[in-house]
């Protein structure tokens, strides 16, 4: 017996000695992985920005958090349900270009279309001319905007700096202008009388830029129906909120329309954690917000326009000049 337990001892030293070479191995394999960075990016709800400063409710942009990760973390990820990109969240100095771009455009576009909202107009569809010198003989100041111009409400686009010349010369010329006011921000579109021959000399460029609200790091276009509601909202009277807490994404064209944007379901989750009560979609993208919203408080409202948002808002507790 004695023989029998000394040969199981020999046997057993080493393969205990394999498993605890076994173990050490996989810790190293372990930490190796978990400063290791793998090809993924964990994606997930970002943090909610108020915009704007209506009398009860508010106005959020929701935004996604892309963070890269190591292989350790994308495990967990991949085990835990969270949703990861390969090769996502590009930062290099091309992308991060094309984002800020798109930020810009979304910021303009909403100044655009919150401006002729509040004026009760449809929104036209052009980004116009913005003023680069002062031409206080007719009321301009530099950075107003310039959309339009024609006969009574005729109004054709104006695109280029030769449109200021070719514009009908005639007395009853009209003239659809977002004026930018002392704190740097844009108010309602006013129509206003300018002498064709005096309109002919103001310089003004076509790349016009304009910021509804300050965002800091966000990028993208995602923010720019939320920007042109609450701007719409600030330059009326009343609250077109109805006192509820209001969230959406989706981008805006210079018509108003609402265009497709990404990661729809992890903004939604956003909202919900921010304990919004409305969160606005583009109508295409209904089916990802309606699931991610499942369970919630959170109501879905798809949309086509920003003047389709604003029906809604009118129709169910809003109360503004607009409506």
């Amino acid at each position: 017996m004695n023989a029998v337990r000394s040969d199981g001892e020999s046997r057993a030293v080493p393969l205990k000695r394999r498993l605890r070479y076994g173990t050490v191995a996989s810790l190293i394999m372990l930490a190796g992985l978990g400063v290791t960075g793998s090809p993924y990016h964990r994606v997930g709800p970002g943090p909610v920005i108020q915009v704007g400063g209506p009398a009860d409710g508010s106005w959020s942009v929701t935004t996604v958090r892309i963070r890269r990760s190591t292989w350790f973390q994308w495990a967990v990820a991949e085990l835990s349900g969270e949703r990861t990109i390969r090769g996502g969240g590009d930062s290099s100095p091309a992308t991060a270009t094309a984002t800020d771009r798109a930020m810009g455009t979304a910021q303009t576009n909403a100044v655009l279309v919150a401006a002729q909202l509040a004026a009760r107009r449809t929104p036209g569809g052009g980004t116009g001319l913005q003023v680069t010198d002062a031409a206080p003989a007719i009321g301009l100041r530099p950075g107003d905007i310039l959309l339009a111009a024609g006969d009574a409400e005729d109004l054709a686009p104006l695109r280029t700096q030769a449109d200021l010349r070719t514009a009908p010369r005639r007395t009853g010329l009209r003239v659809l202008v977002v004026p930018r006011s002392s704190d740097d921000s844009w108010g309602k579109a006013e129509i206003r009388r300018i002498p064709a021959a005096r309109l002919a000399r103001v310089r003004a460029r076509p790349d016009v830029s304009a910021t509804a609200y300050p965002l800091g790091a966000v990028r993208g276009p995602s923010a720019g129906l939320v920007l042109a509601l609450a701007r719409a909202d600030a330059l009326t009277p009343g609250d077109l909120t109805g006192g509820r807490r209001v969230a959406g994404t989706g981008g805006i064209g210079p018509d108003g329309t609402v265009t497709g944007v990404g990661e729809v379901a992890d903004k939604v989750r956003a909202a919900v954690a921010a304990r919004a009560d409305v969160f606005f979609v583009p109508v295409w993208q209904r089916a990802a917000a309606t699931a991610a919203a499942r369970g919630t408080g959170v109501r879905i409202v798809p949309v086509r326009s920003a003047t389709e948002a604003v029906g809604w808002l009118c129709a169910t507790g809003g109360h503004a000049p607009i409506c």
